[in-house]
């Protein structure tokens, strides 16, 4: 498998992800899966957010150097900045299965307090509710700017619905280009996020050590 014969899942950005050699290491390792924060497609979006290590990088050039080297992607978005307008979902949804995005996060734009997006908000009379328990990024607590908060919180269900339909995860796993990718995209996905219920009942009940080689075959080593 690896000199560790064991294989992990990690965290990254896209500059880390287009720069050096990180990736082949990491891959010799036994990086099998990578979270990627993508968070838009939208550079004003990218900016309020201050995620300016993401400006004008090539989202396509990451994700090729990863699937070339057999590594899945989990992608995560954001939804409800001020670029965004009632179609971000679709796009942002079809992009993510056009370019062959094994998983996906979406998440509702939140202001943290503490956070210069909080202090904007407030400041412009935004937030809308102070239940803490709320700001978990699946509820909208703020006014979006050219989106309703209804149809915000509408958009990001439908995000999750239509990335995850059986079609859309078909789609995805046929942009691979080696067959063992394929299979690993439909199997990875539709294994994980089809029957998640199953899996929590397993964590729970402590049982994942016995499914470890399953799981451990799915994420082997894609070789060209």
């Amino acid at each position: 498998m690896n000199g560790m014969n064991r294989v992990f899942q990690g965290a990254a950005t896209v500059e880390s992800v287009i720069k050096g050699n990180l990736v082949e290491k990491a891959t010799k390792a036994g990086l099998r899966s990578l979270f990627v924060g993508f968070e838009t497609l939208n550079n004003g979006n990218l900016r309020q957010s201050n995620k300016h290590h993401n400006i004008g990088r090539d989202y396509e050039l990451a994700i090729k150097r990863l699937h070339d080297n057999g590594v899945m992607i989990n992608a995560s978005f954001v939804f409800g900045l001020d670029s965004d307008n009632s179609d971000v979902f679709k796009r942002t949804v079809e992009w993510a299965v056009n370019n062959g995005i094994t998983t996906a996060t979406f998440h509702i734009a939140t202001p943290y307090p503490g956070t210069k997006f909080y202090d904007k908000m407030q400041k412009a009379g935004r937030i809308t509710t102070k239940n803490w328990d709320l700001y978990d990024t699946r509820h909208v607590v703020f006014k979006p700017k050219n989106i309703s908060p209804e149809d915000l919180k509408r958009g990001y269900d439908y995000s999750y619905k239509e990335f995850y339909k059986y079609k859309s995860i078909y789609k995805a796993a046929m942009h691979h280009k080696a067959l063992k990718h394929k299979i690993k995209h439909l199997s990875y996905t539709a294994g994980w996020k089809k029957f998640e219920p199953v899996w929590n009942f397993i964590i729970k009940t402590e049982g994942l050590r016995y499914t470890r080689p399953f799981l451990e075959a799915v994420l082997s080593k894609v070789r060209k």
